[in-house]
C-alpha cells in the first residue's frame, strides 16, 4: 500500500488514534498540526468519533514536505512511548505480533493494510525481527513506532535493539506497497 494513499475514500480513523498521533507532535507543533488538520478538513477531534483517513494522510504528508520526515519519525517514536498498551502486551514480541489486530481496531471502511513480522533466534543468541509494514502511513513516522516500542519494551537483558529500514528493498516512499525493517536485539 502506497505512503499517503487510503484504500478507499470511505477509509476511516478512530479519533482517539488521531489525537494521541498529534500530541505525540513537539509541544510547539501541535498548534500547527492543528491548524495543518483544520486545512484538510479535520477539525474539532474527538477520541470516540471516527474521521475520513485520506485528510488525515494529506495532513501528515504536508507536515513531512513542510518538516522533513525526522520529524514524522520522531513523533512516530513518541507516540510508542505514550501510547496506552493493554497490561497483557509487556514485551516487544508482545507488541509486535499485536500490531495488526491494534492497526484493525482502530481504522475501518477500506483495506488498511497491516504488518508481516517475523522473529529469528541467530546462533549468536540475537534475536531479530523482520516486519514488513503495508500501510498507507509515511515510512518514517513507521520506523519511529518500531524504534519506540524498541526501546519502550526491549528486554533487560539486551544492551541495545537497532532498527534499520532496508534501504536495499521495498520502500512506500518510493511508491512500493510495503517497507521491510530489521529489528536486531543483543
Amino acid at each position: 500500500m502506497s505512503e499517503y494513499k487510503a484504500s478507499s475514500p470511505n477509509a476511516e480513523l478512530l479519533g482517539g488514534m488521531l489525537y494521541s498521533l498529534w500530541t505525540a507532535f513537539p509541544e510547539g507543533f501541535q498548534e500547527v498540526i492543528k491548524k495543518v488538520l483544520a486545512k484538510h478538513g479535520v477539525v474539532d477531534v474527538v477520541p470516540e468519533n471516527w474521521y475520513r483517513l485520506q485528510p488525515v494522510l494529506d495532513s501528515l504528508k504536508e507536515i513531512e514536505d513542510s518538516f522533513g520526515h525526522f520529524l514524522l519519525r520522531e513523533v512516530g517514536e513518541q507516540a510508542a512511548a505514550r501510547a496506552p498498551i493493554p497490561p497483557e502486551i509487556n514485551s516487544l514480541q508482545a507488541v509486535l505480533f499485536s500490531l495488526n489486530p491494534t492497526l484493525h481496531k482502530f481504522h475501518r471502511g477500506g483495506n488498511i493494510g497491516g504488518y508481516d513480522v517475523k522473529e529469528e533466534k541467530t546462533s549468536q543468541g540475537l534475536t531479530r525481527y523482520h516486519v514488513i509494514a503495508s500501510t498507507p502511513y509515511p515510512c518514517s513516522l513507521t520506523s519511529g513506532y518500531l524504534e519506540g516500542f524498541a526501546k519502550r519494551f526491549g528486554a533487560p537483558e539486551w544492551k541495545e535493539v537497532l532498527v534499520r529500514h532496508d534501504e536495499g528493498g521495498p520502500c512506500r516512499r518510493q511508491r512500493s506497497e510495503t517497507c521491510i525493517y530489521f529489528m536486531t536485539c543483543w
